[in-house]
């Protein structure tokens, strides 16, 4: 198992506490990708909401909503990754936010870390990356 294309703004990795059940949004519109990530956090014990576009994800959080993680997907209709990055910040939105895309060029993975993620993966998640990501969430 290998990360692909990983940016991230820590290098630490630490073991994983999982005392506090953390509460994760998945903001993707492929259904199947939506459940191979839920099935994924879940087994790590996290509360899992779905969301198909950032504008739901944004939605949810002005409706008074909170969550320890956003994992997000870069192309969605309606609004995507970046966008939906950067007015979750723009509302004060404090959350890490993780980018997972299909996008492999460094150029986009750049593009989408500059609109406020903490770190970016490739798709799928799988259990190296979703590990790193917990404990970046746990060391912050």
């Amino acid at each position: 198992m290998g990360f692909g294309n990983v940016m991230s703004t820590s290098k630490t990795i630490k073991t994983i506490d999982t005392e506090k059940k953390i509460s994760v949004p998945i903001v993707e519109d492929d259904l199947l990708i939506q459940k191979i990530h839920k099935v994924i956090m879940t087994k790590f014990g996290t509360e899992v909401q779905l969301a198909a576009n950032g504008k739901e994800a944004v939605d949810l959080f002005l409706s008074g909503a909170s969550f320890d993680l956003i994992l997000t997907d870069l192309e969605m209709p309606i609004m995507d990754g970046i966008e939906a990055t950067k007015q979750l910040h723009s509302i004060g939105v404090t959350s890490m936010i993780v980018g997972v895309t299909s996008r492999n060029k460094d150029s986009e993975i750049q593009a989408f870390m500059k609109s406020g993620l903490n770190a970016c993966y490739v798709k799928p998640l799988n259990a190296v990356k979703v590990t790193a990501v917990l404990n970046e969430l746990k060391n912050n």
